[in-house]
């Protein structure tokens, strides 16, 4: 795989994770001028809820997936593979599904403010299991570079989960119950969907063998990646049980528009990263591009913050209506830890590599550890700015001690120069917005359009791009240098 083909994969990446994610920025207004602050506040700690479950109960199939499919199709085990990460997956969904309605609905009524949760949590492990088994699905669509159907697959699951979700809440008006129910058909239709697609051509097989193998390399995924959310999750729990789901719903609207980040960008990133990497460890230049590639990651989330910020000052007005304060203040100071996300994956992909999964496990579960006392101390005297510090000093921790790690084990030559220069942009375009944030509309976009214009200034000034990059860009943009 070259580096152009990596990049035309990840911009599909990115459309498809857009897709897939779409709809739940496109519902947020459904939500918001349907339900009360408070429902929408307790609907977004359920849906948070949520993704921690999926992860969970997938037990790291879908990196292991990636990661042993073209071994697998050497000798034609695909099928096999398929079978066994997914009734893996099943599995742990039944067992998380067991242990919520058991063992955990004390914690449930606490952070839920209710007595009679078992529907929520329910239908809560319902569409974990099946976005779980949905998005293990689409990974094999990864796996075999298929990135096209990955984003159709993520376009046309946006299109039903905004129809479901229009026609439950605004249609037929039935609340938190009916957003769940929204999320269960849409997942259940497709998973349907591409199961069909996917079976159909390679079969379904089970083997214990193979099973061995991908819970010894998956499972210290799993504390990885559930580490991700109980990271997110402690903020809102916490806030939850100390400040009110009213709270809850402010920081989280915040949260999620910041989030825009992740699929924008980060998440794209590492879906094309991976497979690229694992798909070229034996090229001599693989290291010098992997270098290249963090380079470009910085400069592409030092620019999707400005536009994020900008996008949010001017949409507010339409997403929340006027009884929710403005979250604007709340996705500025997120957006440094968000950044780090992306240094985690790419540690990650490199520790992943070389088969050292266990050191992003044990990472991820001291850096957790960590995270969770944290947060109750300063939730408890700061409020939702208290889970804003929590939430960056964990990320910041887990991406630079991890980036750390993985650069030991596994050298490549890091660009610091061009680094700094793009995490400087970054810096640049926070501290401005930040100050002009309470101005007028008017005089917001002129001081943002002269920020962006003079960090672009400053790029070629200071001859970021190198002259290979400088002629594609005047390829790419042919109309800036007539």
């Amino acid at each position: 795989m070259s580096l152009r083909l990596f990049g035309k994969n990840a911009v599909i990446y990115a459309i498809g994770n857009v897709g897939v994610r779409a709809a739940s920025f496109l519902i947020i207004p459904l939500y918001t001028h349907s339900l009360s602050v408070n429902d929408f506040g307790l609907l977004m700690t359920l849906l948070l809820t949520t993704q921690l479950m999926l992860k969970v109960m997938n037990c790291g199939m879908w990196p292991g997936l990636v990661r042993f499919a073209k071994t697998c199709e050497k000798d034609n085990r695909i099928s096999e593979l398929l079978g066994t990460s997914c009734t893996v997956n099943v599995l742990g969904g039944l067992a998380v599904t067991g242990v919520s309605l058991t063992l955990l609905i004390p914690f449930f009524r606490s952070v839920l403010h209710s007595q009679d949760v078992y529907a929520y949590i329910g239908l809560a492990c319902g569409i974990s299991l099946l976005q779980s088994l949905s998005v293990h699905m689409m990974s094999y669509y990864r796996a075999q570079n298929k990135a096209v159907r990955f984003m159709v697959t993520g376009i046309m699951t946006a299109v039903v989960l905004f129809v479901a979700s229009y026609m439950m809440l605004c249609v037929w008006q039935m609340g938190i119950i009916g957003a769940l129910l929204a999320k269960t058909v849409t997942y259940a239709l497709i998973l349907l969907l591409i199961s069909l697609d996917i079976l159909r051509i390679t079969g379904f097989g089970v083997s214990f063998s193979l099973a061995r193998n991908l819970i010894q390399f998956g499972l210290p995924l799993l504390f990885s990646m559930s580490g991700e959310f109980v990271i997110r999750g402690a903020s809102v729990y916490f806030l939850s049980l100390l400040s009110g789901l009213e709270t809850v719903a402010i920081y989280s609207l915040g949260l999620k528009l910041a989030s825009v980040l992740s699929i924008a960008i980060i998440l794209p990133f590492q879906l094309s990263f991976e497979p690229y990497v694992f798909a070229n460890l034996d090229s001599p230049r693989i290291k010098r591009r992997m270098s290249l590639l963090l380079t470009y990651l910085v400069l592409a989330v030092a620019g999707a913050s400005f536009c994020i910020l900008v996008g949010s000052r001017l949409l507010m007005p339409l997403i929340a209506p006027p009884e929710y304060s403005s979250p604007y203040t709340v996705i500025l100071l997120l957006l440094p830890g968000m950044t780090f996300w992306g240094v985690y994956y790419f540690a990650q992909t490199l520790l992943s590599a070389i088969q050292k999964t266990h050191i992003v496990g044990l990472a991820m579960t001291i850096c957790v550890a960590l995270c969770i006392p944290l947060n109750y101390i300063l939730i408890r005297a700061l409020s939702s700015y208290g889970a804003i510090i929590a939430s960056n000093v964990t990320l910041v921790s887990i991406g630079s001690a991890l980036l750390i790690i993985s650069l030991r084990k596994f050298p490549i030559p890091i660009e610091k120069t061009r680094i700094c220069i793009a995490a400087g942009l970054l810096v640049l375009f926070l501290f401005v917005l930040f100050v002009v944030r309470d101005t007028d509309l008017i005089s917001y976009l002129v001081v943002a359009s002269l920020t962006a214009l003079g960090g672009t200034v400053l790029l070629f000034t200071f001859r970021f791009f190198d002259h290979d990059e400088r002629l594609l860009i005047r390829k790419l943009i042919p109309s800036c240098y007539r």
